[in-house]
Parts: C-alpha cells; sequence; structure tokens
C-alpha cells in the first residue's frame, strides 16, 4: 500500500477514504520522525509545508504524486523534487467562486462603488455634488471583455459576461471552437486585445512566462478608461509599473483579490502605497477560501488522488518546465 502525506487540516470524512486505499501520514506526524519521509509515495498539499525544505525533498527518494488543493502550483519548489515526480493542479474546483468574484471587483470598480461609499461615509451626503460623477460610471453593455488565460475560471467568467451583452475576448495558448468568442494567441494576440478590451480580467497561471506578463508596455497598451481585474496571481502584473500607471490614468482602474510574493509569500504589504490610490481596489485574497468553506476543492484533490492510487492516470498534470 502506497504512503501518502497529507495536511493535518484534511477534514476526516476525506481521511476516511484515504485510508481505505493508502498509508495515510499527517504533516505532524512527519514532524515528529522525519525517517517516515523517506517511503512517501504521495502528497496532498494546501500550501508547501514550511518544515519541507530542501534538504528534508532530497531524502523523499520515492516521491511520485504531489497533488495541490490550491487551483495554482506556483507555491511548489519544482527544483527541489526529481524530475519523475507527477504534480496536479486542482483545475475547475475554484471556478464559480473566483468569477463571481471576479465580477464582483469589476463592477465595484466601473460603478466607483468603493469611492462613493468613502465619500457617504465621510460625511458626503448632498445629491448634487455627486452628479458630476455620472460620466465617470461605466456601462457594460456592448463593452469589449478580454479574458487573459481561458481555464475553467476564465470560462465562467465568459458566461457570466454574456449576461451583460458584453462582447469576449479571450487569451489562450490553444484556440477552442466556441463561436461567439473571439481567441487570440502568441505576444502579437495579446496586445491584441489589450488594445481593444475596455474591461480586462486576469485568470492565468503564475508561470516562468506569465511573472510581469504586464509591465509598462502592455499597461500603456491598454485603453485610459479601462478596468484590470486580477484574480490569478498578483505577479502576473509588474508592481513598480502598475503603482506609476495608476498614478499618471485616472481613469484606469486595478482591482485585485491577490498579491504580489516577497520572500515567498504573498502579502499584502506592498513596496507602493496603493491604498491611497482612489483607482486601486485591493480585497484579501478570499475569493478561493470561499470556495474551500464549500469543499469542493478538496473533494476534487482527493478524488484525483484516489485515481493516482488506484494506479489510473490522474487529472490536471501540469507541466514542469513551465515552473
Amino acid at each position: 500500500m502506497k504512503k501518502l502525506l497529507v495536511p493535518d487540516s484534511l477534514d476526516k470524512k476525506y481521511l476516511d477514504i484515504l485510508k481505505q486505499n493508502a498509508d495515510v501520514i499527517t504533516f505532524s506526524d512527519a514532524r515528529k520522525d522525519e525517517k517516515i519521509l523517506e517511503d512517501v509515495n504521495g502528497m496532498i498539499v494546501l500550501g508547501w509545508p514550511d518544515f519541507l525544505d530542501s534538504e528534508r525533498i532530497s531524502k523523499m527518494k520515492k516521491l511520485e504524486f504531489i497533488q495541490s488543493i490550491l487551483v495554482g502550483v506556483n507555491h511548489i519548489p519544482f527544483k527541489d523534487l526529481q524530475e519523475s515526480v507527477i504534480v496536479c493542479s486542482n483545475s475547475g474546483a475554484y471556478s464559480v467562486e473566483v468569477a463571481e468574484y471576479a465580477w464582483a471587483l469589476l463592477l465595484a470598480a466601473a460603478k466607483r462603488i468603493c469611492e462613493f461609499d468613502s465619500r457617504i461615509k465621510a460625511g458626503e451626503t448632498d445629491f448634487k455634488s455627486y452628479s458630476k460623477y455620472a460620466e465617470e460610471i461605466m456601462v457594460l453593455e456592448g463593452k469589449e471583455l478580454g479574458i487573459i488565460g481561458y481555464g475553467s475560471i476564465g470560462k465562467k467568467v465568459a458566461e457570466m459576461g454574456r449576461s451583460f451583452g458584453m462582447r469576449l475576448h479571450a487569451y489562450v495558448r490553444k484556440v477552442p471552437e466556441e463561436s461567439d468568442v473571439s481567441f487570440y494567441t502568441g505576444r502579437e494576440g495579446l496586445e491584441k486585445l489589450l488594445r481593444i478590451s475596455d474591461y480586462v480580467v486576469l485568470s492565468i497561471p503564475l508561470t516562468k512566462e506569465t511573472n510581469k506578463m504586464i509591465g509598462s508596455k502592455e499597461l500603456g497598451m491598454m485603453k485610459e478608461r479601462c478596468v484590470l481585474v486580477n484574480i490569478a496571481r498578483g505577479d502576473i502584473v509588474d508592481q513598480k509599473a502598475l503603482y506609476e500607471h495608476l498614478l499618471k490614468k485616472k481613469g484606469f482602474y486595478y482591482a485585485t483579490d491577490v498579491w504580489w510574493f516577497e520572500e515567498n509569500h504573498e502579502t499584502m504589504k506592498t513596496r507602493f502605497n496603493f491604498s491611497m490610490l482612489p483607482n486601486f481596489i485591493g480585497t484579501p485574497h478570499i475569493s478561493g477560501p470561499t470556495a474551500l468553506v464549500r469543499g469542493k476543492p478538496y473533494e476534487n484533490a482527493v478524488e484525483n488522488t484516489l485515481r493516482y492510487l488506484r494506479g489510473e492516470k490522474p487529472n490536471n498534470v501540469v507541466s514542469r518546465e513551465e515552473y
């Protein structure tokens, strides 16, 4: 029977299912007795456990499978893993929750919700004082929605965009068959999408290729009155370039639920003072945890791990060379 290393936080009902197919070991078990690591065949991880540093990973000669509970896998230390280790993302497990949150951010920016709420709370309660802002409210119907990354979340964002009567554009690696979406590939395609879109949603994984994918050049291609929404990873957008762009382009909005990584962890403590900018909206990476509370990410991760344990081909295997 294969040995499976899992987070202590994994619910008992999932542990019971896994124990029928594997010898299950928790992270706390491994901390108490590191020799256990030598026999581990598979792992389920939420965040990467801090105690598994390069030295300890090097002892895991029998490791062959890692399942991420998160949809992204940029937290996994690929450089320390043997090339034979299969790593699986959790694509599809967060689609509804994250896509809905993307739309909450997009609408909050387009309709100036946060700005008006702050003004009212500050005592600005004369209706007439707001009339001048009417022309700044952005309308969605008939506008161009650009989606960068057309996986399960991107597709759900597009589905919701249809209900607003928007024209849909998506940046992809491989063009799928959908009649009402205009697809773009390669550098030229990315630039075209950025230029024509009134709203852009980032739903692409963070890889070596997409790190700082949106920099000063790309921001400069976008419309002066555009909303850029990030529900992917903070480091897809160059922090310095974004700050400078928001300072110069007051009609350009950036709304994000994800933040930049500093010293190998995501933090809301940024190098630039975004919190003082009226055209910046930030929330505390809460869309993912919303999905975790509902349980689907755990269910999907466990089911895919069972496929591995049964000798079946697992789903969502990532190309490790991208990381």
